[in-house]
């Protein structure tokens, strides 16, 4: 192998493998590796552009992203199959057999995305914090301020699990349990980290949290039975409704606490939310100069006694659309006294972080 190739080496070779190509712009296409993707140039194909910006190209980086070209445009600049998220065959079942207002218990197979992050202290001792979203076999939605809060009391996360209801351990002391109405065992099950990421630009303005998303591996997949099933998220071929506050627009669950200064509940809990309009939300969050309330948030609720509170964050904000369920926000942060008439949740936008995800999920390895 050679060492030091440049960038504008790289691209040459790419363009000469291109030439007589006749790929066309955005149409879908298969990477090497049979990771499904989509024909589209260079420069809006951050896995490529990751490739270009090392230090260092061997031979067989050309190779591969010469056998990643899917043809070219006029003036021959090359198109290239870009991997792109696709959604699970079996995300998002809706299961809500019912509706209920403000902080009540959920069903345990309401919510098969539902992770709980576990935490290890310096004396060893697990605590359970936080919640996340199973978003494919080996990948979890969470909130960067989970890392920040546990980072600062000497935590780390060790693994997420799936399959929970009540974390404090209302099965006894197994792990599996034929529940009443249910065909099949149920077993709640840990997942070790592989790795986590923050979103590089995250950061607390004046108590708004801006880019609050962070990505979790796991070592491997999970497995999906009736009770562990992926959400799934609103990719670009997704058109939801866009709400309007007068009806229930959203769904949040977690462990959060339900009344005012208690810790997390062991129960799992959900709660329904409608839109909270962004300019009044604006106001109600209001900073002096820099950043703040924007399209990286959704804010919902501010109804009295329906929020989503301390312990809740990681969690799914979920729409339910065409009997699918998706993913489109992430429980971020809220006034210090949860469920004030006129004070919302705030939540990070999904769908303004589907490229960053894509890229961390496709990062490192070889489509």
């Amino acid at each position: 192998m050679v060492r030091g190739w440049s960038h504008a080496w790289l691209l040459a070779g790419l363009a000469a493998v291109a030439f007589g190509e006749t790929g066309v712009e955005n149409d879908e296409c298969t990477t090497p590796g049979g990771v499904p993707g989509r024909c589209v140039p260079v420069r809006e194909c951050e896995y490529v552009r990751e490739i270009l910006r090392r230090q260092a190209h061997y031979t067989n980086d050309t190779e591969y992203v010469g056998k990643l070209r899917c043809g070219i445009r006029p003036g021959r600049l090359p198109l290239v199959c870009c991997p792109r998220l696709k959604n699970d065959d079996l995300c998002g079942p809706v299961h809500f057999p019912e509706r209920i207002i403000g902080g009540e218990e959920s069903s345990i197979v309401e919510f098969p995305w539902m992770v709980l992050l576990r935490f290890e202290a310096r004396n060893k001792k697990i605590h359970a914090n936080c919640a996340g979203s199973l978003i494919g076999g080996r990948f979890v939605l969470t909130a960067a301020h989970c890392f920040a809060s546990a980072q600062k009391k000497g935590w780390k996360l060790v693994s997420v699990r799936v399959a929970e209801w009540n974390y404090m351990n209302y099965r006894g002391r197994k792990d599996c349990k034929v529940l009443p109405g249910f065909n099949e065992t149920i077993c709640r099950m840990d997942y070790e980290i592989a790795r986590y990421t923050i979103h590089p630009g995250y950061k607390v303005n004046y108590a708004v949290h801006i880019n609050d998303i962070a990505l979790i591996e796991l070592v491997t997949d999970v497995k999906f039975d009736g009770v562990v099933k992926p959400i799934c998220l609103p990719l670009d071929d997704v058109k939801l409704p866009q709400p309007d506050g007068l009806i229930t627009d959203y769904i949040a669950a977690g462990w959060g606490s339900t009344s005012p200064g208690a810790g997390m509940n062991h129960r799992l809990m959900k709660v329904e939310l409608n839109w909270f309009d962004s300019v009044r939300c604006e106001k109600v969050f209001p900073i002096p100069s820099g950043t703040g309330i924007g399209e990286v948030h959704i804010c919902a609720g501010g109804v009295h006694g329906q929020d989503t509170c301390h312990g809740d964050s990681g969690g799914p904000l979920m729409q339910e659309h065409a009997g699918t369920t998706f993913l489109v926000g992430i429980t971020s942060f809220g006034w210090p006294k949860c469920g004030r008439e006129g004070i919302p949740g705030v939540y990070t936008n999904v769908s303004q972080f589907l490229g960053w995800i894509q890229y961390e999920v496709f990062r490192g390895i070889t489509v």
